[in-house]
């Protein structure tokens, strides 16, 4: 480790520094205190391997990059997806208004570096909070488009809400 990090340095591919602050927000990540399914969404999120339109698109999956869900054709990405699309926005406009600024004041275009910011200025619970309304969207967003199944921005909230209620349950019986 310590030679492929000085060979970083000298061939200035990456400051140590950087890595090493990758891998403490890594170690971070993985230790929140969600079920695993949560912690690979938001693995896959900060790979860029959820299959937003875009991603579909540069894998020649897929003939266009606009959302499947907005009526007014809006390139697709992981932040229109889970933060600027109407169904998202729609969720989001549920929670306090002061984690949603938390969140767009965050203006970080990758998604890791969103997620590490994201995890490095709230508090534990507001994260899980914010990890799992990212799923839920998600969840209700692959739904709407494969399934046709449309839920409610509501009722996102509300399965939102009973999740990390079943989830302090679960730590509360530990």
């Amino acid at each position: 480790e310590t030679k492929m990090r000085r060979e970083a340095w000298l061939e200035g591919r990456a400051d140590s520094s950087d890595t090493d602050r990758e891998k403490l927000s890594w170690k971070a990540m993985w230790r929140v205190d969600v079920p695993p399914k949560l912690k690979i969404f938001l693995w896959r999120l900060a790979q860029q391997s959820i299959p937003t339109a875009d991603v579909m698109h540069h894998r020649n999956m897929s003939t266009t990059t606009c959302c499947g869900l907005c009526l007014c054709g809006a390139e697709d990405s992981w932040q229109h997806s889970l933060l600027h699309c109407t169904v998202a926005r729609c969720v989001w406009a549920l929670h306090d208004q002061d984690l949603v600024d938390a969140l767009n004041s965050i203006t970080e275009p990758d998604a890791k570096r969103w997620l590490f910011a994201i995890q490095d200025m709230l508090s534990s619970d507001d994260f899980i909070l914010v990890a799992t309304t990212l799923w839920a969207i998600w969840y209700a967003r692959r739904q709407a488009l494969h399934e046709h199944i449309f839920q409610s921005p509501l009722s996102t909230y509300n399965f939102i809400l009973k999740y990390i209620r079943e989830l302090e349950d679960c730590k509360t019986k530990k």
